[in-house]
């Protein structure tokens, strides 16, 4: 990676220990350490790693490309939407800054999205900054490769869902016109994520 983007090396400071928070949903986050090997080259671990080395300017256009939708695992999810929110308010999103946002900025599809995460929910969140972060490779290179693979996979699950969406519709009393009218949503929506595909496919499409 470029000097640009070099920084001090991450050290993860468990400060945040609490066993009597531990939050009743905490099933909604996946356990990253679980199986952390095999996680950390997923595209979706890659991108969000590879965000947190990128300055504000540099991030914008792949969280343009990638909806927080794209992203399936909770706890990547949850780091990505802060990210998000960090970039939106013109603030490089690494990692100090991340967990410093975590702190009041819940997951969106938490059990309880209305409180403030737990101790617990902190800690998970921090060990998974920590280890994307170090795991993320070429950055400064291979991002938008990234957010392709994400927006690729996004579409193919999209794509297996949808086809259960439509199985359960159809064992339904709804009327022809509600099947239509489902059946169009999710044909749009498979549709924008195609887009959203073959947009980042060409080299470099995201760098200014």
């Amino acid at each position: 990676m470029t000097a640009a983007i070099q920084r001090p090396s991450l050290h993860l400071v468990d400060d945040v220990d609490d066993p009597t928070t531990a939050a009743p949903d905490i099933d909604t986050y996946d356990g990253w350490h679980a199986d952390t090997v095999l996680a950390q080259w997923n595209p979706e671990n890659q991108l969000v790693g590879s965000l947190m080395w990128l300055t504000t300017t540099q991030a914008q256009p792949l969280l343009q490309a990638v909806p927080a939708t794209a992203i399936w695992h909770p706890t990547a999810r949850w780091v990505y939407e802060i990210i998000t929110t960090l970039v939106d308010g013109g603030q490089d999103p690494n990692p100090v800054a991340i967990m410093a946002a975590a702190r009041t900025q819940p997951y969106s599809e938490a059990l309880q999205p209305d409180q403030l995460p737990t101790a617990h929910q902190i800690k998970t969140v921090a060990l998974y900054v920590f280890d994307a972060y170090r795991h993320a490779m070429t950055p400064d290179v291979a991002a938008g490769t990234y957010a392709r693979d994400v927006l690729e996979e996004a579409y193919r699950r999209g794509f297996t869902q949808a086809g259960l969406r439509m199985q359960q519709l159809g064992e339904t009393n709804a009327e022809p016109e509600a099947l239509t009218a489902q059946f169009i949503a999710i044909r749009n929506e498979l549709a924008e994520l195609r887009r959203r595909a073959e947009a980042t496919a060409k080299p470099g499409w995201w760098k200014p």
